[in-house]
């Protein structure tokens, strides 16, 4: 999805995002139903999960002697399992999908290395193109919507509803 942004190669071999300390966990990705049902019958049928609400999170384990998880689904050499049906939090990433006062942003992960050396104006750009889609999966799945984190740069503000 962010094709214009970061090739797959920048991407396959950073991997920075398929990693997390214990304080970045809420940075996992949620997981629809289907989607586990999915992951459990093609990619990996030995996946642990744990619920959030009516939606799930991946289980992963704790590296030893290190403050570190990394993505269950993570091949360490080929990289994710499920290539381009991967979560859609992580095929948006490093957008965000947040919650600020009631309204929703897409805000820009200030720690993807990449794509902060992208040109702000372009960043805008695909985030404004994606904007509907990551919107509309906010609506289909609510759960997926963080609350806003300070320092969080905020991409796009969705615009009301009309009636």
């Amino acid at each position: 999805m962010l094709g214009k942004l970061i090739s797959k190669e920048e991407c396959a071999r950073c991997r920075l995002c398929c990693s997390f300390d214990s304080y970045d966990l809420w940075e996992t990705p949620v997981i629809p139903p289907r989607l586990a049902s999915m992951i459990l019958q093609d990619y990996k049928p030995d996946q642990e999960f744990l619920r959030l609400e009516d939606h799930f999170l991946l289980k992963m384990k704790k590296e030893p002697d290190r403050d570190l998880y990394y993505c269950s689904l993570l091949d360490h050499e080929k990289g994710c399992i499920m290539g381009d049906n991967k979560p859609f939090d992580c095929r948006i990433w490093p957008l965000r999908l947040m919650e600020l006062g009631g309204v929703r942003v897409i805000v820009l992960s200030p720690v993807c290395p990449t794509v902060q050396t992208r040109p702000l104006n372009e960043i805008q750009a695909v985030a404004r193109e994606l904007a509907d889609e990551i919107f509309r999966y906010g609506d289909e799945n609510p759960v997926a919507v963080k609350k806003y984190i300070d320092g969080y740069p905020i991409m796009v503000v969705e615009k009301p509803k009309q009636a």
